[in-house]
């Protein structure tokens, strides 16, 4: 009978001291991304994913793929989104050639050229906290 009282004591009393110490075990929620502890497996995904690792853990971003506009959409040579001629397919949206983005790492722009490319500058800090919380958007 103290068995039955015993376990679930030690129970919550691991899983305290495991909030303690920040290990994570499985995926969980981070802001828009998703935590993964690192070698963890990702499931399949019917769109893209961007993930940045950071400590001991992977914080990946996950997008729907956007509607294409086209009869004939691209298969991309990077990424799983299609996209059409003259457009880049990138963090579920569609942007026109010389457009401007936000990096999805929160911290560098992004201009969309020919062939779905993005040529980032890689001057801003990444970080989890900019990837997975700050909003999108170059004003």
């Amino acid at each position: 009978m103290l068995q039955c009282r015993v376990f679930p004591v030690l129970v919550f009393t691991a899983m305290f001291l495991f909030s303690l110490i920040g290990v994570s075990f499985g995926k969980e929620k981070y802001g828009k991304c998703i935590k993964y502890a690192i070698g963890e497996s990702k499931p399949a995904l019917n769109g893209d994913r961007y993930c940045l690792t950071s400590g001991k853990y992977v914080y990946c971003r996950e997008v729907e793929c956007p509607a294409t506009q086209c009869v004939k959409p691209l298969v991309p040579s990077h990424g799983a989104c299609l996209y059409c001629p003259g457009t880049c397919s990138y963090g579920g949206a569609i942007y026109q050639i010389k457009d401007r983005v936000l990096n999805l790492d929160g911290a560098n722009g992004c201009t969309c050229r020919a062939k779905n490319v993005l040529r980032c500058t890689k001057v801003g800090q990444m970080s989890a906290k900019n990837m997975c919380f700050k909003k999108h958007r170059l004003e």
